[in-house]
């Protein structure tokens, strides 16, 4: 937490100081951390339902009988005990799916982690950008200024024609203009990287790749089968619909509990009353117009839709992976022929 004290004094230059910045005070993040503690917190609730329930009561009461001119008190205390000895498993699916949902919030919460870094980089690279056009082009307005000078004071000396002169008047109110676009650029690059990282860019460092690529694309899709949060989301969701069918199936077991009563009493005309009591309580369904069996047959159908979904998350994803490949493949063949026009140019 000292970092994010100091985070407003932090001038971060490098992409990993931007990155550790934005992965500790990114507010998108911070909201999607507390949101998952909730989560966790369910399972406990969940849990709550396997063990002993305990629950006190007492009243008192004071009555007036007017024809007799008497009065009567009363009061009583009970201390109730209960357990769930059977409910078909039901309370333990619930566990069940609560721990399974809470995973899927943490995959979830990764994949926005991911995305958060991303879009860090992203703006980065866009300021770095911005800060390369902004500087280009006031060289050339500077050039262009001189050059505009120069012609007006041949043109004073009948050197040249006032075509010329306005033809370099043009060409600097073009530059001028591109200047303010590129200003404008930097900007609104610099807005977007303040909103993810939580301060301005300052003296940004460049990168060089570093980052290791598979070895073919067919990896790549393997590697992603295996990892992808999206396709363990999938997964764990599939597993959630076959616990709701033995969800739904439970509907038709007994509900048995256990239950202790120990009570303590006093009333005025009696006097003092102690007892204690155990109780074993059951139930079952008889006839529910076939409720449950449709809720089974349902449960049973969504299912099936999961599995179904899971196969078409994987396809997406390894759609993605092969677009993303050839995107790689095309930036870097760009970067080649960019740096070869450069060289040629050079020469």
């Amino acid at each position: 937490w000292c970092f994010l004290a100091l985070c407003s004094n932090l001038n971060a230059d490098t992409l990993d100081e931007v990155l550790r910045l934005t992965f500790s005070t990114n507010k998108q993040l911070l909201l999607s951390r507390t949101q998952l503690q909730s989560s966790k917190t369910a399972i406990d609730i969940s849990k709550s339902a396997l063990g002993l329930n305990f629950a006190a009561s007492i009243n008192g009461s004071r009555g007036w009988n007017i024809n007799e001119s008497s009065k009567s008190d009363s009061y009583s205390s009970s201390l109730t005990g209960s357990y769930n000895l059977s409910d078909g498993n039901l309370s333990k699916n619930k566990v069940l799916i609560d721990e399974a949902l809470y995973k899927i919030a943490k995959l979830q919460l990764h994949e926005l982690e991911q995305k958060v870094l991303l879009d860090t980089i992203n703006s980065y690279l866009n300021v770095l950008r911005d800060q390369k056009f902004v500087e280009l082009s006031n060289n050339n307005v500077a050039v262009l200024e001189w050059q505009f000078l120069e012609i007006r004071d041949r043109f004073q000396l009948g050197e040249v024609t006032r075509t010329d002169v306005s033809q370099a008047e043009s060409a600097l109110a073009a530059a001028k203009a591109n200047l303010t676009a590129k200003v404008g650029s930097l900007k609104i690059s610099s807005e977007l990287f303040l909103s993810l990282v939580g301060i301005k860019p300052y003296k940004l460092m460049n990168i060089k790749n570093n980052f290791k690529l598979p070895s073919s694309l067919e990896i790549a899709k393997q590697n992603s089968l295996k990892t992808h949060t999206k396709i363990k989301a999938a997964k764990i969701e599939e597993q959630i619909a076959r616990i709701r069918i033995d969800i739904a199936k439970s509907q038709k077991s007994p509900l048995i509990s256990f239950k202790s009563i120990f009570s303590n009493g006093y009333n005025s005309s009696s006097g003092n009353s102690n007892s204690v009591t155990f109780r074993l309580e059951g139930s079952i369904p008889i006839f529910n117009s076939g409720r449950i069996d449709s809720e089974i047959n349902q449960a049973k159908i969504n299912y099936k839709a999961q599995k179904e979904s899971t196969l078409l998350v994987k396809r997406l994803v390894e759609q993605e992976i092969a677009l993303a490949w050839s995107n790689v493949l095309v930036s870097k063949a760009s970067i080649e022929a960019r740096k070869r026009q450069v060289e040629a140019s050079s020469l």
